[in-house]
């Protein structure tokens, strides 16, 4: 069935995963910055208002005077620990790590949470776990500062008045905090490492590169075979066929041919780029309707047994990366789309909108959905749902989805409620010179 061409419409549905922006969390930062660990979420869950705020500043002044005493028997209890002694040797660095520390504490202690304050904090989780210092050792450091304020505050707050319990409350959820925020960059880590090693277990495979390389040939050969055939019968037989018969055996001539070039462009595109590499990109862009029609031509016969219909919008942006990279992420999220929906009628709707320097597409489908305690691991690679694992599939269609596009600098996510379908976006590069329309 022919595809519906639309306009694309701007809608809260098509918009990226949660990412506040800072001046939603603090009324001093007005510019909007995306916030990748929902800072305006973690300071909704735990509470924290501007009351808390205030009174964690009015502690400061309190534990002023004893910062500097902390400090110092702060790095005694490190240097009596092998574990944490390693890491300092260095009496410069001892210095400046002394420093930073009483600065870290006062800065909890001044409360800005805004976008600058989340980011120092990943900052320190990321170094913390680059260098190999263990969670339960850093979170020893917050047990240091609470046992520390605690003692410090009980001595300038005998009797413990109302106004202590509620400050001490407040620092509290300021720990947790800050202590989300920070072990948020050791799992960004473990995900980066474990993003690594799969990328050295992809470039050291070198059988499975040559039964591409072999695998392509024994494809190409009975192509080429049927292609020959279909020419022989166009010379020998031509005057004697019917018009229609002609068309047909032109058509499969033609399809082998293009299948026999596309076969050829997987090859060059999965085996001979490494990586990361994003080939070499088209001066001005690339044709994104181009490649979006290419996936369509090869999704078609699905889409056409499960009557399946089609919507795409009216114009399509030029976009930065490899065509045949951006072709075979679209093919694998409407193959996808188009294997998973028994509802009738079916449909998929693709829309595109430009936002500054890129290119949202939304790929949106009447499918069963994703559970949400899954959503988060479909693009693991081997990763099946419970409900698919009886159905055709390696568990790799999304996997490599994600690689493609992210070696264009993209990146792709999804939404999606059982039971009403799925959302799948992909954010490609603009061209940086050329117009956004077609």
């Amino acid at each position: 069935m022919s595809p519906k061409r639309n306009r694309p419409k701007a809608s809260k549905d098509s918009a990226p995963p949660p990412g506040k922006s800072a001046g939603e969390v603090s009324a001093n930062n007005d510019s909007a910055r995306e916030d990748p660990v929902g800072l305006k979420q973690r300071l909704e869950f735990l509470q924290l208002e501007p009351a808390d705020a205030a009174r964690l500043r009015s502690l400061a002044a309190a534990l002023e005077p004893q910062m500097t005493e902390f400090v110092e028997r702060f790095y005694e209890h490190l240097f009596a620990f092998g574990e944490t002694s390693r890491f300092l040797r260095n009496p410069e660095l001892v210095a400046r790590l002394k420093q930073s520390q009483r600065d870290h504490f006062q800065s909890m202690l001044a409360a800005p949470w805004d976008e600058d304050y989340s980011a120092r904090r990943r900052r320190v989780g990321d170094v913390h776990a680059q260098v190999g210092i263990e969670p339960h050792l850093f979170l020893g450091a917050y047990n240091q500062y609470l046992q520390f304020a605690l003692r410090a505050l009980a001595e300038t707050q005998p009797g413990a008045p109302p106004e202590y319990i509620e400050a001490i409350g407040s620092l509290w959820k300021a720990v947790m905090l800050d202590v989300g925020l920070t072990l948020h960059a050791y799992f960004q880590q473990a995900t980066l490492s474990l993003r690594q090693a799969l990328d050295m277990v992809w470039q050291a495979n070198h059988e499975l590169r040559q039964f591409a390389q072999f695998t392509s040939h024994d494809l190409k050969t009975p192509l080429a075979t049927v292609a020959n055939l279909c020419d022989e019968a166009l010379d020998e037989f031509a005057g004697q066929m019917p018009a229609a018969a002609r068309e047909l055996i032109e058509a499969a001539r033609n399809r082998t041919f293009r299948m026999s070039r596309m076969i050829d462009e997987l090859l060059s595109s999965t085996i001979s780029l490494e990586p990361g590499d994003a080939g070499e990109e088209e001066p001005g862009g690339v044709s994104s309707e181009l490649a979006l029609t290419e996936a369509i031509d090869r999704v078609r016969p699905i889409l056409d047994e499960k009557r399946i219909e089609l919507v795409l919008p009216a114009h399509f942006p030029r976009v930065a990366g490899d065509r045949v990279r951006i072709r075979e992420a679209f093919y694998n999220l409407l193959s996808n789309a188009a294997k998973f929906i028994e509802r009738r009628p079916g449909r998929i709707e693709v829309s595109v909108e430009s936002r500054g320097p890129v290119a949202l597409f939304v790929f949106a489908d009447n499918g069963p959905g994703i559970p949400a305690e899954e959503l988060e691991r479909i693009f693991v690679p081997f990763r099946r749902l419970p409900m698919h694992r009886d159905r055709p599939g390696s568990g790799l269609g999304l996997y490599f989805t994600k690689n493609l596009v992210e070696q264009q600098g993209g990146r792709v996510w999804a939404e999606s409620e059982p039971g009403r379908g799925s959302r799948f976006f992909v954010q490609l590069n603009l061209p940086a010179t050329e117009p956004v329309a077609k």
